[in-house]
């Protein structure tokens, strides 16, 4: 090692693991990977200043295979976070791969002058710990509800002081815990470029930052000549990009940017404080380096306290992200798991860690819900769907595409201000307007939305996987028909609070249907479903019907289902078990009659939870019940006394 300027430092020896620029002691390790470098120029700088206040040079000797690496002991006076660096090699500057906060940065959505680009650094840490009072929720697979949010989007509407950052989200934990809500999944909130251009488009991604204006090793903006010949200035707003720092929060989602990991921890203490998981979408771009992606898994593990990861894209081996033994018990949501091969590699947990996440739910249920032909079926294997060793993660709707309320407002997509005339997001929805395109003040029209909204989210919480909302569809979030809003960084892509006052009763609903899910183990058994009655108690655990109990009708044109849980197959305590639950779907455009199973015991049957309001039973004891159009109905087992014995009068003589 030699110093490539004047200046008085202290050095030693460093150690080539971990990567990044770690503190040890008195000193700041700093490890780097350059594969095919004889030498490699680390430069520290003083803030933001333009020239480097340390720069050395490590050559053969300062290396372990392709890892250059020194200690460094800085000089005194200057707060955590003062200090930033980058590093020199081949001719190119580039950004730590492994910077724990990135500098320059700060304010989203703000495009970098190539001069400006030069203060994208990676920024020194030793103070910012993880904790030692951060405690996992530890919620089971099988008892989630799940939310999914943006975590800018999510508060950016209420325009105070700390709108739209972390900060703003850990304030929201008690609504979520109010809500019902155990476990939140974040898109991505990684550092990445969020700017872009229009036409730069590469194969299969909707106008993100494409590689021929965005250097993925050195993370540098292009020249200020060729940006100022773009057609437009938009945002990559959700934040599935080229590139990412995969160790680093993103700096701009903070109230304060320099100091974006502690507030980042702050928020998901107190979000666990609530008893609410953290998950977060690890988005692993083509070619990045394996080992590199399980190092950020543990990373993000280890020093945030995260709860598991939605991982996706790339090439990842998934059976060895499933099988690390440092990510033991961590959630996993993705497609195409080999249990097989994990779990002969692990053992089986009594409660899955590893989750299918697709959209086949989502298809099926919409396309049932809104009276599609032949969907009986379909719609009734993903209701009881609970696979063994795999979650189920179940919804209606997703960040890429229409919100709830939008789902039955529209029937085609308006994504005109995205500026793709028209050719961005799907065209297959499965969505219904209800009789009229985009809001409505006809009383009808409200009304029948307002059930439709019911329908799903309702259809989604009695589903035996985990459910997960999608953060605003519990009072009515809309995008004004965009199904795509990747750039909309502006009210259209932003969470409306202020719908929530004017939607407190689909709200409340959203509350009681996840109350009695989380009240009753049978409306998430942590055991699969066999469709047997194993336990000899008269009933399987699972049975489907149609209008007549124990009559299940497959017939194209049938819109009606009835599912019955069997609550002796749900472990209540000890030795208690559950409840009986018979779910009813009437997706007829008219009224109809269901016959109601009878239970051994004489048991009855009570209206738990309608999406109509009127829906009533006769008696306790009734073998039919009339369901609206368009209407689910959820009967709960209630016993039912038996009638007293009447005693014989007394014989003469006796």
């Amino acid at each position: 090692m030699r110093l490539a300027k004047e200046c008085t430092v202290e050095m030693r020896r460093g150690v080539p693991e971990p990567l990044g620029a770690t503190a040890s002691g008195a000193y700041v390790n700093f490890a780097v990977s350059v594969p095919g470098a004889s030498e490699v120029t680390l430069n520290i700088y003083r803030g933001a200043d333009n020239d480097p206040a340390i720069s050395v040079i490590l050559e053969d000797g300062d290396r372990c295979a392709s890892v250059f690496c020194i200690a460094v002991k800085l000089p005194a006076g200057v707060p955590d976070g003062g200090w930033q660096y980058d590093y020199e090699a081949k001719g190119e500057r580039f950004v730590d791969p492994y910077a724990r906060l990135i500098a320059g940065r700060e304010t989203f959505g703000k495009r970098l002058s190539y001069a400006a680009s030069r203060l994208v650094r990676g920024v020194v840490r030793t103070a910012a710990g993880r904790g030692t009072d951060n405690v996992r929720p530890n919620v089971r697979m099988c008892d989630m509800i799940l939310y999914k949010l943006h975590v800018r989007g999510f508060t950016k509407e209420n325009k105070n002081g700390t709108a739209g950052t972390y900060a703003a989200l850990g304030a929201k934990a008690e609504y979520l815990k109010g809500l019902g809500v155990n476990a939140v999944l974040l898109m991505p909130i990684l550092e990445f470029n969020e700017c872009f251009r229009d036409g730069d488009r590469l194969e299969g991604v909707p106008n993100f930052v494409s590689s021929r204006f965005y250097n993925s090793r050195t993370a540098t903006p292009i020249p200020e000549e060729i940006a100022e010949s773009a057609r437009d200035h938009r945002v990559n707003y959700w934040g599935y990009a080229k590139h990412y720092f995969l160790f680093a929060p993103k700096a701009s989602y903070a109230a304060n940017p320099k100091a974006a990991d502690t507030e980042l921890r702050q928020a998901i203490r107190k979000l666990h404080a609530a008893g609410i998981e953290v998950l977060m979408e690890l988005m692993i771009p083509q070619d990045t380096n394996r080992s590199m992606v399980l190092d950020a898994l543990r990373f993000w593990v280890r020093e945030y306290h995260i709860d598991g990861f939605r991982v996706n894209g790339g090439q990842i081996d998934s059976t060895m992200i499933a099988t690390d033994p440092y990510l033991a018990g961590v959630k996993l949501l993705g497609d195409g798991w080999d249990t097989g091969a994990v779990y002969r590699m692990t053992a089986e947990p009594e409660t899955p860690n590893l989750a299918e996440y697709n959209d086949g739910f989502l298809v099926d249920a919409r396309k049932f819900l809104k009276g599609d032909e032949g969907m009986t079926r379909a719609f009734a294997g993903r209701l009881t769907k609970n696979a063994a060793g795999l979650g189920v993660i179940n919804y209606i709707t997703d960040h890429n595409g229409f919100t709830l309320a939008d789902l039955y407002m529209y029937d085609v997509k308006h994504n005109d201000g995205n500026g793709e005339h028209g050719r961005d997001g799907s065209d297959y929805n499965h969505s219904w307007n209800c009789g009229a395109e985009g809001p409505d003040r006809r009383k009808k029209i409200r009304d029948l939305r307002l059930r439709m909204r019911k329908n799903a989210m309702l259809a989604m919480l009695l589903s035996q996987g985990v459910p997960m909302l999608l953060a605003g569809d519990e009072f009515g979030n809309s995008q004004s028909g965009n199904n795509n809003a990747y750039n909309q960084d502006n009210p259209t892509g932003w969470v409306n609070w202020s719908q929530a006052k004017r939607q407190a009763d689909f709200t409340a609903f959203v509350k009681d249907a996840i109350s009695l899910r989380k009240a009753h183990t049978v409306l998430h058994n942590a055991i699969p479903l066999r469709g047997t009655d194993y336990l000899a108690s008269g009933a399987p655990d699972v049975s489907v019907h149609g209008r007549e109990a124990w009559r299940p009708d497959d017939s194209p044109y049938n819109r009606c289902l009835g599912v019955l849980l069997n609550g002796n197959f749900a472990k209540v305590g000890r030795d208690g078990r559950d409840d009986s639950f018979y779910l009813l779907f009437n997706m007829y455009w008219e009224d109809q009659t269901f016959g109601i199973p009878v239970l051994p015991g004489r048991d009855g049957w009570r209206v738990a939870l309608s999406t109509d309001n009127t829906v009533a039973m006769e008696s306790a004891e009734s073998d039919t019940i009339r369901v609206p159009a368009r209407t689910i109905v959820v009967l709960q087992s209630i016993a039912v006394p038996k009638p007293e014995k009447r005693r014989k009068p007394a014989g003469k003589g006796e």
